[in-house]
């Protein structure tokens, strides 16, 4: 193991780890976002505290985009990110995967526990962008 991965390898299960380190950083760098558990769905989420304190409440636009296989475990990253003054800022994140157990909707429930959040840090949204699946467009 090298010195630096002994900072931020917090366990040898890697989702575990990826968990305990937001939790780390949580009130300092990062606000954990509260994701209602669901049978075949799993999610970590996290606001990047910062810029979402800056410019929330002056948002008006986001964007989400997301990639899928991120890590050995085969979770999808979702970013979204607000514009400011015609430049892209990160303000939140989730990582997703499922079983393939996961009833029909659900994750369309688990995305929309996460723009509930932004929604109400970033109350002045008017514009929403993404050129993914549905689910993320009707979340």
């Amino acid at each position: 193991m090298h010195q630096s991965e002994k900072e931020w390898r917090l366990d040898n299960d890697q989702v575990k780890s990826a968990e305990k380190l937001i939790w780390s950083v949580e009130d300092y760098t990062t606000q954990v976002i509260p994701i209602t558990p669901r049978p075949g769905i799993h999610a970590i989420a996290f606001a990047l505290k910062e810029p979402l304190d800056a410019i929330g409440a002056e948002t008006t636009e986001v964007a989400m985009d997301s990639t899928w296989k991120t890590n050995q475990a085969g979770y999808e990253l979702y970013s979204l990110v607000a514009e400011l003054n015609g430049c892209a800022v990160p303000i939140a994140f989730i990582f997703t995967t499922s079983d393939g157990t996961a009833e029909p909707g659900t994750k369309d429930l688990m995305l929309q526990d996460f723009i509930d959040f932004i929604a109400k840090r970033c109350p002045n949204i008017k514009f929403t962008n993404s050129d993914k699946e549905t689910s993320e467009i009707n979340a």
